[in-house]
């Protein structure tokens, strides 16, 4: 390598941060799970203060727990996608034997990624029959 040369450094940078375009849709799905759960913690906070059906605390409260869990799905999974990228980056850069480690932190972050994708849409299904029966029913 020539001196000032950031060819092999360059390379192990670009290839570490393939996987790093995950992090922004992780970064959707929690905004957007953290607002829904929030609407459903204030819907509860509202049925508390009498302005909210009875009936609905309970199915509220489940809703915000989906929610929780969702967003701690995918927390776990931006986690092991930042892992991922740092022993991508030092594997590609050291030479390292890591394709073990790589491929663990990959299922991993699909993994938890999808467990969260499946609570938003138990969560989704809920709030979409979350509805008081209509007076024309």
């Amino acid at each position: 390598m020539e001196p000032g040369s950031v060819g092999p450094v360059g390379t192990a940078i670009a290839g570490a941060l393939t996987p790093a375009f995950l992090l922004a849709g992780v970064m959707t799905a929690l905004r957007v799970l953290s607002e829904r759960r929030n609407r459903s913690v204030d819907r509860v906070h509202a049925a508390h203060d009498g302005l909210e059906a009875e009936w609905d605390i309970a199915r509220l409260r489940l809703r915000a727990r989906i929610a929780l869990a969702a967003m701690l799905f995918c927390i776990l999974s931006a986690v092991l996608v930042c892992a991922l990228v740092a022993v991508t980056f030092l594997g590609l850069l050291y030479d390292l034997p890591l394709r073990s480690a790589v491929v663990a932190l990959m299922l991993g972050a699909m993994g938890t990624l999808a467990a969260g994708l499946v609570c938003f849409f138990a969560e989704a299904l809920l709030a979409h029959t979350d509805f008081p029966p209509s007076e024309r029913d």
